[in-house]
């Protein structure tokens, strides 16, 4: 299989005329114009690659038709020479110093045959060109090829050994699944991406000689370890441990050179080391075995310093690196690691601090650190727990609000009702599913940092009902509450995109310059609940609990606790299962289906999407968060309280996104 590059995204008709397309939905505009019926666009997955077995067999037999062809051409030549030499002196094997011997005579020896125990073949070193085009590529490929003994003398050094022997099927297809769902061209794959691949790295041959490569390794493991679990063969996963066996030994072994150890290669093989760890298992071995891993990450990204930040991809695998860490130290109830800390104010100042992917993450690690210091007791009262996350959601507010107009999202309705649509109508479309990842995960965090401060209040006035709280502990209440619906709606409004309802094309076509814009669904999903009439989000929060059981204690994903997993014995599985669900959609619905503001109607929705996922995917994380939110009971202890009668909100429309 030959990676052919980036292919067009356009329709056959604009391809042919050789002219831009604007790839509307469900025809191009060209074709419009035209009056001409678009063909439709192509997958762009499976052009990525290209079967080139029957091209190289040609070019292998051409190679073998020259050298015969040299062949004939060298023994006709020599029986010419002999025929001349037998006709000028047929009697005489000596010649006489009068006598005149031609140019061609020469002393013929019996053949010898030739030794081949020892003798290794190897085409002569030759400088690989890497191209993007096929066209290219095509001369490339000759020096893959043996060569023959026309094209120059053999070398009879001894070859290199693989480091491992994996069988070529398998490696194709697995770094094909690799390519296909982690450096996928679309910019709206929900996957965790790769796309800087080829900044950093370049495929070696498919050729046994060619295979120590830690990277290649490593990308055929974790392609072979999603494609077990979507074919259920034993076979392809023990195949998968053996090439990450391999890509492990090959990556120590980077690391103990200081200058591999520091290169784009290593720190790359060492991520996509740590998304194999977190598909292949979930228990507590594997958990620990993943959290070293990341350690030892850590302590490189400390060793590569500053430099590490001088490429687009260094900078890309290093936020990439501290999203895993920021997991792990969840897992663990630690604060970030402050080298990386410090290397991220680093990249900020070489960024000149106004890159939004790094003003967010301030925040995000301000979080962490109040996580650490809460379950470590060091920050023990209630008031000053309360009023510290309510300073960290702040900072995310004044962030949110100097955002750049690109990375807003549009609010559309549906012409129609959509089942797929949580209230039928009403959707958030953003200009990539990357933004709209980032815009769920300050979601999230922002839920468990309102869930914290709920858990707070209750637990300081612990037995006493809420209308006999203080007033300010009531207008916190209410103000939590308040966020916690705004922020359940947004993220129900950002599913669709995913699922393929709406798409942002649409959106700015359909609204002019308007803010909102009526648009056509495009696609159904592949299994619906009904919506209600009425959206839950939208009701008061006295209607929270209809179905709910009547309330014990309060019990929502918390800071300390966001996955239930204390106290349980399938505490690892249960966090990497949520940690290693490769759409960014998973935790999201996760976070609103065990919120203490869901109600029945969304849970159900919540847990047919995440099947949805499955089917349509194949992730086998998203069924298992659907289990946990189907088992979770949330119990919501202000069900009774009359509202009414609390004291009223007003948040500013920037605190709610």
């Amino acid at each position: 299989m030959v990676y052919c590059g980036k292919p067009s995204k356009g329709c056959s008709n604009c391809r042919e005329r050789k002219i831009r397309c604007d790839q509307k939905e469900p025809g191009c505009g060209q074709c419009e114009k035209r009056q001409q019926q678009c063909p439709g666009y192509r997958n762009l997955v499976d052009l990525m690659f290209r079967d080139e077995s029957s091209h190289v067999i040609k070019k292998a037999a051409k190679t073998k038709a020259r050298g015969r062809l040299k062949n004939a051409q060298a023994s006709s030549a020599g029986s010419s020479s002999e025929n001349v030499v037998a006709s000028t002196d047929p009697e005489s094997s000596d010649p006489s110093p009068g006598t005149a011997v031609k140019t061609g005579v020469r002393r013929q020896y019996p053949p010898r045959p030739m030794d081949t125990t020892m003798m290794t073949i190897r085409h002569r070193p030759r400088q690989i060109q890497w191209s993007s085009s096929s066209s290219d590529s095509d001369d490339d490929e000759d020096g893959l090829l043996p060569s023959s003994p026309e094209d120059g003398p053999w070398s009879t050094a001894p070859q290199a050994r693989p480091l491992y022997s994996l069988s070529p099927s398998y490696q194709e297809r697995g770094t094909a699944f690799f390519f296909s769902r982690y450096v996928s061209m679309d910019e709206n794959a929900c996957h965790q991406n790769y796309d800087f691949i080829f900044d950093v790295w370049r495929p070696a041959s498919m050729l046994p000689s060619r295979q120590a490569d830690g990277v290649m390794a490593s990308v055929a493991a974790v392609g072979l370890a999603g494609l077990s679990h979507l074919t259920m063969c034993a076979e392809m996963m023990d195949w998968s441990r053996r090439s990450y066996g391999a890509a492990l030994k090959m990556t120590n072994d980077a690391l103990r050179d200081p200058v591999e150890a520091v290169k784009d290669t290593t720190m790359l093989s060492i991520l996509v080391l740590g998304t194999y760890e977190m598909l292949s298992g979930r228990t507590n071995q594997t958990v620990r075995a993943w959290q070293n891993h990341l350690n030892g990450a850590s302590a490189l990204a400390k060793m590569r310093g500053l430099g590490q930040f001088r490429t687009r991809a260094g900078a890309r695998m290093f936020m990439m690196l501290t999203q895993i860490v920021l997991i792990n130290c969840m897992q663990r109830d630690m604060p970030m690691p402050q080298s990386l800390i410090d290397l991220r104010n680093q990249l900020g100042m070489l960024s000149g601090g106004t890159d939004p992917g790094w003003r967010l993450s301030g925040p995000i690690y301000k979080v962490m650190q109040l996580r650490y210091e809460i379950n470590s007791g060091k920050l023990n009262q209630t008031a000053d727990i309360i009023n510290q996350l309510s300073n960290v959601d702040q900072d995310f507010a004044d962030v949110i609000a100097d955002l750049p107009e690109t990375w807003r999202y549009r609010s559309v309705r549906i012409t129609t009702a959509h089942p797929a649509v949580f209230d039928g109508h009403r959707c958030d479309v953003y200009a990539t599913l990357g933004l709209a990842a980032t815009w769920n995960g300050v979601r999230s965090i922002r839920m468990m940092v309102h869930e914290t401060i709920l858990g707070e209040l209750f637990k300081c006035f612990q037995g006493q009902h809420i209308m006999l709280w203080p007033y300010e502990a009531k207008l916190q209440l209410a103000k939590s509450v308040e966020l916690l619906e705004k922020l359940c709606e947004t993220v129900l409004a950002s599913i669709p995109q995913h699922f393929g309802v709406v798409n942002f094309r649409d959106a700015m076509f359909g609204g002019g310059g308007s803010t909102s814009a009526i648009v056509p669904a495009t696609r159904s999903p592949s299994r619906i609940v009904r919506s209600p009439s009425i959206s839950a989000s939208s009701s008061s929060p006295s209607s929270v609990a209809e179905s709910a059981p009547s309330p014990r204690v309060f019990n929502g994903p918390t800071l300390q606790d966001p996955t239930y997993a204390k106290g349980r014995s399938n505490d690892a599985e249960r966090f990497m299962t949520l940690a290693s669900a490769s759409n960014t959609i998973v935790w999201p619905l996760y976070l609103v289906g065990v919120s203490s503001c869901c109600t029945q109607v969304v849970k159900d929705f919540v847990v047919d999407r995440l099947k949805a996922i499955l089917e349509e995917s194949g992730l086998m994380q998203a069924h298992g968060v659907a289990l946990m939110v189907r088992d979770k009971e949330v119990y919501i202890p202000w069900s009774d309280v009359s509202w009414n009668r609390m004291p009223q909100t007003h948040i500013p429309s920037d605190l709610i996104v």
